[in-house]
């Protein structure tokens, strides 16, 4: 044995009993810290850990406002809360669960077996919220908020909802928003929808939906046991949704909605230039805040199926026969098409006979020999089916196109219908019977399969009195601002097509003929006058059902309403230069002049009135800046 060999092992003895030692005692420290934490402290860490949560809570995005041309709000939001429920923080534990979820019913005012089915759901997931009832009342709130700590995972939700100032006024352009249902938040189209979320069902509120929505945000908060919040642990603001400003004038739309009253009908106003919308009236119409509120179906049964249909945008969905009004184009398309000239006169007796039948004038005495002109004038049928017969259904079809019949005219609205305007090829298309002569007679004075909406017959009227010959696409935004007020967008106007290649003198002796309409001596229109101001316009009574012989002459309210003519009325202003064109239906009215005539006289010398209160304006603004110049 080598010297020194003994004190080398004795001292890795001795540094092994030490290593020893140390790994005994940290493991016997670990061991003790683990026994402290696991089972000493180990059922309050549980209870923290179960109890304290990281919700996350989604911020919804204010909906964007709509206002008139001046500003006027036609849409707002205003605050209301939602109950909602996250089913993965509600017990499972039978006849406990079954107790919460009577508290809750009771507080709410809903079925137990109602919050069991949004428990038991699938979608969203269990630890997201889950909507239980929208736009809880003060008490439902007050109750749900004191008794949280006896209701876990249940909570109220801030959630904005739409309100409509005017009420019913402009409602039906306006639409109306709904809740999403699940089918839709299960599609692509509505990824980024939650459950509680509402969207445009109809009108400027469906049209518009990806602008007015804005964008959700949200935020990340720790809760406790009892749903207060502890802190927030992040947090990502809504974005507003941008403002609507429409080319409607609140006061133009207000006089239009009182001038039609209580009858069943439609008024458009147009501006001729730029083709905005000053008024578009549907009556009868509805209260959007009512839906929005929430229908029972008994109360949405009673508004669908009302039969004056309420809930139709006439002036873009009604379908009318013309009547009369459709003349200006049979006018411009004869002179065009050179088939007759001014001086062209037809003899009229008061009937037509042709193919073994009378085709009656509604003036059973005739007129006498007329000219274009006195035809126009005196809405001599006997003229026009003359004309008809030289023209033929296909010409006829051709030029009414042309000026915008028989399809949508573009108009920022949803469901818009395209009206009819019938051919040869179309009756063999869908009828697959030939045309006859006969049934072109019936068009040549706005009758027969011919259908029209009151949109297109004001569009058609604002191309034919248009100093620039421009038929314009309808527009009810004019732009969309954020917030504050800044312009996102501005939706210039845009025309339909091509200046219209009539030539002017045309024009001329056509707007001329519907100027004597309002103010000749045998004119139809004479109610359609307004003070101050030349209007040329066209009356048009549209057959709804034939009537039976001894109701023909009647006075209108003698005949069952339904039985009724249609009423129409076409017109601009000022004659000399052109800026508004105003269309009037007015269902089962009786006659145009008398009926829808006024209605449209009154939106007129509106329109006018608001249209020299902003000469002055402008001009007092003028005469300002060259005062303060002169200083």
């Amino acid at each position: 044995m080598r010297p020194g060999a003994g004190l080398r092992r004795a001292d890795l003895r001795i540094r092994f009993i030490c290593c020893m030692v140390v790994l005994v005692v940290s493991f016997a420290g670990l061991g003790a810290r683990m026994f402290y934490l696991q089972v000493a402290k180990g059922r309050s860490y549980r209870y923290q850990s179960e109890n304290n949560r990281v919700r996350a809570e989604r911020i919804v995005a204010p909906r964007g406002m709509v206002f008139d041309s001046k500003g006027e709000i036609f849409a707002d939001t205003h605050a209301a809360f939602d109950a909602r429920v996250i089913p993965s923080e509600v017990p499972q534990k039978g006849e406990a669960t079954e107790q919460l979820i009577a508290k809750v019913a009771k507080i709410l005012e809903m079925e137990p077996e109602a919050i069991s089915k949004v428990l038991e759901g699938r979608s969203p997931a269990r630890f997201k919220p889950r909507l239980l009832k929208r736009r809880l009342t003060r008490e439902q709130m007050a109750r749900l908020e004191a008794r949280r700590s006896e209701l876990p995972g249940f909570m109220v939700s801030p959630n904005p909802v739409r309100y409509y100032p005017f009420g019913a006024m402009l409602g039906t352009t306006l639409g109306y928003i709904g809740g999403i249902t699940p089918k839709e938040l299960s599609s692509k189209e509505h990824s980024g929808y939650d459950g509680s979320d509402y969207l445009g069902r109809t009108g400027i509120e469906k049209w518009w939906e990806s602008r007015l929505r804005g964008t959700p945000g949200g935020i990340q908060v720790e809760v406790d046991a009892l749903g207060r919040k502890l802190a927030v642990m992040a947090k990502r603001s809504a974005n507003p949704g941008y403002n609507l400003v429409l080319s409607v004038d609140a006061r133009l739309q207000r006089v239009a909605e009182e001038a039609l009253g209580d009858d069943v009908g439609s008024v458009v106003a147009l501006d001729i230039e730029t083709g905005d919308v000053l008024a578009l009236v549907s009556r009868p119409g509805y209260d959007p805040n009512v839906i929005t509120r929430g229908m029972t179906p008994a109360e949405w049964s009673a508004l669908a199926n009302d039969p004056r249909h309420p809930i139709q945008n006439r002036p873009i969905k009604g379908l009318y026969s013309p009547g009369s009004t459709f003349k200006i184009v049979m006018a411009l398309a004869g002179l065009d098409h050179g088939v007759i000239t001014p001086l062209t006169k037809v003899k009229c007796g008061g009937a037509l006979y042709f193919a073994g039948r009378n085709y009656r004038c509604w003036k059973r005495t005739g007129h006498g020999e007329v000219d274009l002109a006195r035809a126009l004038e005196q809405s001599c049928d006997v003229y026009f089916y003359q004309l008809g017969l030289e023209l033929g259904i296909d010409t006829i079809h051709r030029y009414s196109t042309m000026l915008g019949l028989g399809a949508p005219t573009g108009i920022d609205l949803p469901g818009e219908k395209g009206g009819l305007v019938p051919s040869g090829a179309w009756k063999l298309r869908t009828k697959n019977e030939r045309w006859y002569t006969g049934e072109t007679l019936s068009v040549s004075i706005g009758q027969g399969f011919l259908l029209t909406t009151p949109l297109q017959l004001a569009s058609m009227m604002a191309a034919v009195a248009s100093p620039s010959g421009k038929r314009m696409v309808p527009r009810l935004v004019t732009r969309v601002e954020d917030a504050a007020g800044r312009v996102v967008e501005e939706i210039a106007p845009r025309e339909a097509q091509a200046a219209l290649n009539f030539k002017q003198t045309h024009l001329a002796l056509v707007r001329d003929a519907l100027r004597q309409v309002v103010y000749g001596a045998k004119g139809t229109g004479k109610a359609a006058q307004v003070e101050g101001v030349v209007v040329a316009g066209k009356t048009g009574t549209a057959q709804v059902v034939s009537l039976k012989e001894h109701e023909r002459g009647l006075d209108p309210k003698e005949i069952e309403w339904r039985r009724r003519d249609h009423a129409l009325f076409v017109g601009y202003a000022p004659f000399d230069d052109p800026k508004i064109a105003v269309a009037v239906v007015t269902e089962h009215g009786g006659h145009g002049g008398s009926v829808s005539g006024p209605v449209a006289s009154k939106v007129i010398a509106k329109w006018l009135e608001l249209s020299n209160e902003k000469a002055r304006a402008a001009s007092a603004a003028e005469a300002s800046k060259l005062m303060e110049a002169a200083r």
